[in-house]
């Protein structure tokens, strides 16, 4: 049994300026008292081609927690569009949302990201330098993938093996068809499970 679940995201899916903050209302339920902390990360995906440009735009821990219901809102900072490669800046990309408790992941829901320009001048006629003022961030927020592992609440870190991390673009990118929809639930080998819709 999970001593945590998070059981629902809420995400603006309206446009936004590319520099502006990414905010998220995050619920959960603490099923049992916990002693230590968990810890939320989250990470934008600068380019699905080639995961050394991503970047961790927040980290940090709460705890520890109490039975429960639970409710926060997460600001972050942007993604630092420099560090992103031009030719990767506008179009389909991702951010994911991670949870864990003593360095195990829990809990994982990928968005995808959709960058473009927003004057019609510059739509037809893609600029040689990036104008990032003129970029809007629209984060679809109807088909999250969601993933929960299961791990062992109650041993201590070092007596688990560790868990294989997740490649970010094989997440998120697999092919095509699963980058435009996601629509059937889909089942990876144990321990977890994705899905793409928050439990009722």
């Amino acid at each position: 049994m999970a001593f945590v679940s998070i059981t629902n995201i809420v995400v603006d899916d309206k446009p936004q300026p590319f520099t502006s903050p990414i905010t998220m209302d995050i619920y959960f339920d603490v099923i049992a008292d916990i002693e230590d902390e968990i810890e939320w990360t989250l990470l934008y995906i600068g380019s699905p081609k080639d995961e050394a440009h991503d970047q961790i735009l927040d980290q940090f821990s709460m705890g520890p927690l109490t039975k429960g219901t639970k409710q926060f809102t997460l600001e972050s900072n942007p993604p630092d569009w420099k560090k992103i490669p031009s030719e990767e800046l506008l179009g389909i990309t991702a951010f994911i949302l991670t949870c864990s408790y003593r360095n195990r992941e829990f809990f994982r829901v990928g968005y995808y990201v959709y960058n473009t320009y927003t004057s019609p001048e510059n739509i037809e006629n893609d600029p040689q330098e990036v104008i990032i003022e003129d970029i809007a961030r629209q984060i679809f927020n109807n088909k999250p993938r969601i993933t929960r592992f299961e791990i062992d609440w109650n041993n201590p870190v070092n007596s688990e093996v560790q868990q294989q991390p997740i490649q970010t673009k094989a997440y998120m990118f697999q092919d095509q068809q699963e980058k435009q929809s996601a629509d059937a639930t889909e089942f990876y080998n144990a321990p977890h499970q994705i899905q793409n819709v928050f439990d009722s």
